[in-house]
């Protein structure tokens, strides 16, 4: 799936909630670990770098019904078009199921 972002630089990230289905049923995420990492171009150094490894950024909400979170928190990283993907590893399996382009924005009010 693709999912565009654009936020302002210094502003606050509001949460993002997903469900992820396959063929209409919910992944389970049950003992998921699930990462997302903000680069400038492909293989370039990570940005932002989140994960639901205690909660780090990313917090699985029903584990059951596939459901997560992209917690809310002030994103201050200069303004850039930035690529994105949230990869999954479920019993050892790896899927990246979600990527897009995280535009930051420059403010004007600092």
């Amino acid at each position: 799936m693709s999912l565009n972002f654009t936020h302002i630089k210094g502003d606050t990230f509001y949460e993002v909630d997903f469900e992820i289905l396959k063929n209409q049923e919910a992944i389970d995420l049950t003992d998921a670990i699930i990462r997302m990492q903000v680069r400038q171009n492909y293989g370039g150094a990570i940005v932002l770098n989140f994960t639901s490894i205690d909660e780090e950024g990313i917090t699985i909400t029903d584990a059951v019904d596939g459901k997560f979170k992209i917690n809310q928190r002030i994103i201050d990283i200069p303004a850039f078009n930035y690529i994105y993907d949230i990869q999954f590893t479920i019993d050892g399996v790896v899927k990246t199921y979600v990527s897009g382009n995280f535009l930051v924005t420059n403010d004007v009010t600092r």
